[in-house]
């Protein structure tokens, strides 16, 4: 059977209203004017742009008939600069090739180096152990139980890092 209770209703509509209160005020006002700035925003691009517009068809006319007059002289310094540029990009080129081939060896001798450093520390370390470990054994009793010990401490700890 279904119950209706007047509370839960109550409460239920009580609850959708502040919700949409809270939506209203904290969601969409801030959304709407953030809305009404952009669409302030087109049309003053808008109008900005169609004031662009009529001024550049007046610099249009007003260039055309400077540019019929200097044709030749713009083709002439056309070739100039491009003749020009092609020298600058080799120049350019040649130069960023040859730091890229001086940054390539440098970091290729940085590394050598480091390598190198790695390897005698490595070295190092491993005859520091060598040492210490000689040591141990000199220090200890060498006999049968001495190895038998040692062989069955090396079998537990092999076997606990195995397990």
């Amino acid at each position: 059977m279904l119950n209706i209770n007047f509370w839960n209703i109550a409460f239920t509509i009580i609850n959708i209203v502040v919700l949409y209160l809270f939506l209203k005020h904290f969601l969409m006002k801030p959304l709407m004017s953030i809305l009404e700035e952009r669409k302030q925003m087109v049309e003053k691009e808008l109008d900005e742009a169609a004031a662009a517009n009529r001024d550049a068809g007046l610099l249009k006319k007003k260039y055309e008939v400077s540019l019929e007059k200097a044709d030749e002289e713009a083709g002439r310094i056309v070739a100039q600069a491009k003749e020009r540029a092609g020298e600058e990009y080799e120049k350019i080129l040649s130069k960023a090739d040859a730091d890229a081939s001086k940054k390539l060896e440098d970091a290729k001798k940085m590394i050598d180096l480091e390598r190198e450093k790695a390897l005698n520390d490595l070295r190092a370390s491993v005859t520091g152990l060598a040492m210490t470990a000689t040591a141990k054994l000199l220090s200890e009793q060498a006999g049968p139980e001495s190895d038998k010990k040692r062989y069955q401490a090396f079998l537990a700890s092999a076997g606990e890092k195995h397990d």
